[in-house]
């Protein structure tokens, strides 16, 4: 059976780099967001390997008439990448992580797939995940309503930690948590504990990503089509000089109990 890695949490978060780290264990394939490759134009996308969707060793398995992604819920392609790898890897990463529709689907996973299913949480200074966000905003449409994008984005921020918190209470050795910016100042002390609780039977090596095939990502941060090094790694702490300090109050103010929680002071 392949072992299902699955990363929860709240998007901007860094599940793009965590995933793509992950790549340096052998045996392991990381598929990016999976629930996203049921978009109608999943087919017509290239693969973080290099090849179309259609001649993708992976993600040419959906595109036959009777077994194309839109036809499965999240769980279920789950389920079916896991199959079609049987065999030839011993674990696949899903970093859809846990916001609103996808919160439920660890517990699922949980009930179909037994032990063989691990939930990495992995969490950032909502401050940080909150600037992100605005930033985007104001790229797209101008100044918007700030507040009320902070809302909705720690609205957001809180359900989905809060759904990985439920699922770590449940399956306690099924659980792990890790926060951004340990994983920024020290990825390779950091890939090394995690890979050790979660894929114990493969050493994680920093050296050997990049030289394997085993980064299949249709949907993720735009830094998955770019080569990884120890030098592009570096903390994005822009919310700390850039973000107006009215609205920084605001998000500590509002995220301070959870905030607190995951060790992030004022």
């Amino acid at each position: 059976m392949v072992k299902l890695i699955y990363i929860g949490g709240y998007g901007h978060s860094g599940s793009t780099l965590l995933e793509y780290l992950m790549t340096g264990a052998p045996g392991l394939i990381a598929c990016g967001e999976v629930a996203e490759a049921r978009r109608t134009d999943a087919t017509s996308r290239t693969c973080t390997c290099g090849r179309p969707v259609p001649e993708c060793a992976i993600w040419s398995s959906i595109c036959g008439d009777d077994s194309r992604a839109e036809n499965y819920d999240h769980a279920a392609l789950d389920a079916k990448l896991l199959r079609h790898m049987a065999g030839r890897y011993s674990a696949m990463v899903d970093s859809t992580k846990t916001a609103w529709r996808a919160s439920a689907v660890p517990f699922r996973l949980r009930r179909e797939l037994g032990t063989d299913v691990s939930l990495v949480h992995v969490v950032r200074d909502p401050r940080a995940v909150c600037w992100s966000l605005l930033k985007r905003a104001r790229r797209g449409r101008g100044k918007s309503n700030e507040r009320l994008l902070a809302i909705e984005t720690l609205a957001g921020w809180y359900f989905a930690n809060i759904s990985c918190e439920i699922f770590a209470r449940r399956y306690p050795h099924q659980y792990v948590r890790l926060r951004y910016e340990d994983l920024v100042s020290g990825p390779v002390e950091t890939m090394t504990a995690l890979m050790e609780k979660v894929l114990p039977s493969s050493r994680w090596d920093f050296c050997s990503i990049g030289a394997q095939d085993n980064r299949h990502q249709l949907y993720a941060n735009r830094m998955r089509t770019g080569a990884l090094t120890l030098e592009t790694i570096k903390l994005d702490d822009a919310s700390q000089h850039e973000m107006p300090s009215r609205v920084r109050a605001f998000v500590q103010a509002l995220s301070t109990p959870l905030r607190a929680r995951y060790g992030y002071e004022a």
